[in-house]
């Protein structure tokens, strides 16, 4: 009985610890996440008034940009409910995403791949290796799966109440 180890005394392994409730965020973490949250809703955010010009552009009118953002904005309502369903497990009949194999960032990768030049507007935070700091990007490994679409679900609405919320200041 001298070898047997208590229930108190055994250590938890950080993957379990990671994904249970009682573990709040560390500070350096929850910045981390804002930061998460910010990106991804100035992307929606940008998507949605970019559509909405081309769209009031492609009319010559102001009201059709207006109806635009309107519509944008309820749409991303939309996809942050549909997402906080898939996260509740409200929706039974939607499988499950599939897991992505863990890849390798690519200035630690062994036999580097030569990659085909893009314009600067379609690289990511992750092209320019060299310009990475710890305030432009946010590692999301450090986030559980159901943080990080807890994240999505905030930013999705955010983004789609702030453009519902741009269609009613703007002047017709």
């Amino acid at each position: 009985m001298d070898t047997a180890v208590s229930l108190r005394d055994r250590k938890i392994p950080d993957e379990i610890k990671k994904e249970s409730k009682d573990t709040p965020m560390t500070a350096d973490e929850k910045k981390k996440y804002r930061l998460v949250l910010l990106r991804r809703t100035f992307s929606y955010l940008s998507v949605g008034l970019v559509l909405s010009a081309v769209i009031g552009g492609l009319y010559g009118d102001r009201m059709h940009f207006i109806w635009a953002l309107c519509a944008s904005g309820a749409v991303l309502i939309a996809m942050g409910w549909w997402e906080y369903l898939r996260v509740t497990d409200s929706l039974s009949f939607i499988g499950r995403k599939k897991q992505k194999k863990e890849e390798v960032p690519y200035s630690l990768r062994k036999e580097k791949e030569k990659k085909r030049h893009k314009p600067a507007f379609m690289q990511r935070a992750e092209d320019f290796e060299d310009d990475l700091t710890p305030y432009t990007t946010a590692d999301t490994d450090l986030f559980t799966e159901k943080q990080l679409s807890y994240a999505l679900v905030i930013s999705r609405i955010a983004a789609g109440v702030l453009l519902f919320a741009a269609s009613f200041v703007i002047p017709q």
